[in-house]
């Protein structure tokens, strides 16, 4: 069969400024490799990536930018395709598939749709009512070639983890392993037009690629879909396997600069001294980010070094909150002496890192979040680079839905402007923001001058560097987009 994959447009609520960060769109280039590899033809349309400086608006209260579902269905009629797959991982991402399965739908007759991604395998029954045919829940590498066999051989369709127009099949089975999988197929992706950017999930230097190392979560945080999605495992692959991976990138594409998006890299201390240890082994200037996180409690003095002598020079750690009673609510297992010796013993190592913290997690108080204040300086005086401060949102199927069961979907963001506390939280964390930018600016002077240098030269270290230069650059497109009449 000849299968057109799509990642959509991006988009996110007006306002957010958390909004997603457009990154290269490894999974689905992974899911086309191993189509691929089951006798499929397989092309990706990546409606961000081939128009990444266009913004459009879409329905009134969204800001979209790539391709517009009307260019995207288009795209998707020319009559090669036997079959179309749609990739919809975040909430606010529901908006734009009405739009999109709309529109294929219009133009594309009787073409089998198929939705997958994080976001749909939690409310398939929304991708239906819109008009998809399938949605494949969880990993698309196990379930999607099974899917096409039988389109392709007209047989029947196997009663796991596929929901239909006619009935809903569960998840019964999980990926077992990771090792042995094609190489993602990202040459079918618009790489260019991503290195050309500058800027990505993490600090970018140069040309980047998005890897993962492992897979899932054994945790149970109140507010996590990671351990849903996988079933509460921890999946790695090993060593060889990785290498395997960042040696094509590095030897064919010429990329030296490689984001880690696990859930839970260091998890298992063997593995990652290994991995670590491979890569040095290997010789090469390589450079890595752990944008996505770390469990602080996963590292270690000897971790910690190993990874700074492979390259690691960035990374996330998520301590949530400065109150023990709100990371007791919230499920978390988090020791915060822990994280501030973590983020210590990475300054000392010369890795960089930023600590996310999460607002008005329910039941939280105005004495916890003047815990976190206090916890929050703390960090500053132990090296913390930067902080990010999200106001906390529910997300399907997890705990902390349960206080919000009245929203839609597609008003779940990290900006929840219809939380009737929004306000409240927003004020209070400017003051958060401001009392980090000053602990940290009276612990460590030189840091500020080290600031503008990275983000006059664009050698971008954190998040908050790189930034910088994403709005500006953001601010011109919208500028264009707007002087072109660029709309949906």
């Amino acid at each position: 069969m000849n299968v057109l994959l799509i990642r959509p447009p991006v988009i996110h609520k007006k306002g957010d400024f958390f909004g997603s960060i457009p990154g290269i769109p490894t999974g689905i280039a992974h899911l086309a490799a191993v189509v691929r590899h089951h006798g499929h033809t397989v092309r990706i349309l990546d409606c961000y990536g081939e128009s990444p400086h266009r913004f459009y608006r879409l329905d009134s209260e969204y800001e979209a930018r790539g391709m517009t579902p009307l260019q995207t269905a288009q795209s998707a009629s020319s009559g090669w395709a036997d079959i179309v797959g749609l990739s919809i991982h975040c909430t606010t991402e529901q908006v734009i598939a009405r739009h999109l399965i709309s529109e294929i739908r219009k133009r594309c007759g009787d073409i089998p749709l198929v939705v997958g991604g994080y976001h749909a395998t939690f409310l398939p029954e929304a991708f239906i009512e819109m008009g998809a045919d399938y949605v494949v829940l969880g990993a698309g590498e196990k379930r999607l070639p099974g899917l096409l066999h039988s389109l392709s051989s007209h047989s029947e369709i196997s009663p796991d983890g596929i929901a239909t127009t006619s009935e809903m099949f569960p998840r019964t089975t999980f990926l077992d392993g990771l090792d042995g999988y094609p190489l993602p197929d990202v040459e079918l992706l618009p790489l260019d037009n991503y290195w050309k950017l500058g800027y990505g999930h993490g600090p970018v230097r140069g040309k980047y690629m998005n890897m993962l190392t492992s897979r899932g979560c054994p945790f149970k945080c109140g507010f996590c879909q990671a351990p849903l999605m996988s079933g509460g495992k921890w999946l790695a692959r090993s060593p060889d396997d990785v290498m395997r991976e960042l040696r094509y990138y590095h030897e064919q594409l010429g990329i030296s600069d490689f984001h880690i998006q696990d859930e839970n890299f260091a998890l298992n201390r063997k593995r990652t001294l290994d991995l670590c240890n491979a890569i040095i082994s290997y010789d090469a200037d390589l450079t890595f980010c752990l944008p996505s996180g770390v469990n602080a409690m996963t590292l270690s003095p000897e971790i910690v070094d190993v990874m700074a002598r492979a390259g690691f020079r960035y990374l996330s750690v998520s301590p949530e909150s400065g109150s023990p009673r709100v990371l007791d609510l919230m499920r978390k297992r988090m020791d915060l002496d822990t994280v501030t010796e973590a983020v210590g013993m990475c300054r000392r190592n010369g890795i960089r890192t930023n600590a996310c913290f999460m607002l008005g997690y329910p039941g939280e108080t105005a004495d916890d979040r003047r815990m976190t204040m206090r916890y929050v300086r703390r960090l500053a005086r132990a090296g913390v680079d930067e902080i990010i401060v999200p106001i906390m949102t529910p997300f399907p199927h997890t705990p902390s839905m349960d206080s919000f069961q009245e929203r839609r979907p597609e008003e779940l963001c990290f900006s929840p402007t219809w939380r009737s506390d929004y306000k409240a939280l927003s004020r209070f964390r400017f003051r958060l923001y401001i009392s980090f930018l000053l602990q940290r600016i009276g612990s460590f002077p030189l840091s500020i001058l080290r600031q503008i240098r990275n983000v006059s030269t664009g050698n971008h270290e954190t998040k908050g560097e790189m930034t910088v230069t994403r709005i500006v650059r953001d601010t011109k497109d919208r500028i264009w987009s707007s002087i072109r009449n660029h709309r949906y």
